[in-house]
């Protein structure tokens, strides 16, 4: 079984950051321009567009689930590292969802609005318990907060270094 150091691990997905932030950047402003554009065309496809300028993240957020199980090919391992792409997709639909039934007439604004609040806590809490959880029986595991302080270490590393 090949099980790679944390910082073994934190190397890769810097690595990987550095060549996705071009890609993220263009999703960002195709984004920004598509919301631009429809919302002034057509302001009642609005939401749609919001929720599916979401869809590059999710195959961002995809490559990075495919290297995060390389880096431990235990079966608990792969399953908790899927379920936490499971969650993000499941997110991603429910928002989908949920703008449909409002344009639908099914769900009033109130409601709307409620349970995308309701949907983005669960968003921001869930990674965060799956990242323990997995930490439980994975001591190297790499969690957001982790590679958030190695981004911004490596970056005041950059600046200094200048």
């Amino acid at each position: 079984m090949i099980s790679l150091t944390k910082q073994e691990r934190i190397n890769q997905l810097l690595v990987q950051d550095d060549t996705h932030w071009f890609v993220r950047w263009w999703i960002w402003m195709a984004g920004l321009v598509a919301t631009v554009v429809v919302g002034y065309m057509a302001p009642t496809w609005l939401p749609f567009v919001l929720a599916i300028s979401y869809f590059p993240y999710l195959c961002l957020e995809w490559r990075k689930t495919k290297l995060l199980l390389t880096f431990n090919e235990s079966r608990r391992y792969t399953r908790w590292v899927y379920m936490g792409f499971v969650f993000e997709w499941i997110g991603f639909v429910a928002i989908l969802s949920l703008f449909a039934f409002y344009h639908a007439g099914v769900v009033s604004i109130q409601v709307l609005l409620a349970l995308i609040v309701s949907l983005i806590v669960f968003s921001i809490l869930t990674p965060r318990w799956l990242d323990r959880f997995i930490l439980m029986f994975d001591d190297d595991h790499v969690t957001a907060k982790v590679l958030s302080k190695a981004k911004e270490q490596r970056n005041t590393e950059h600046k200094t270094s200048q």
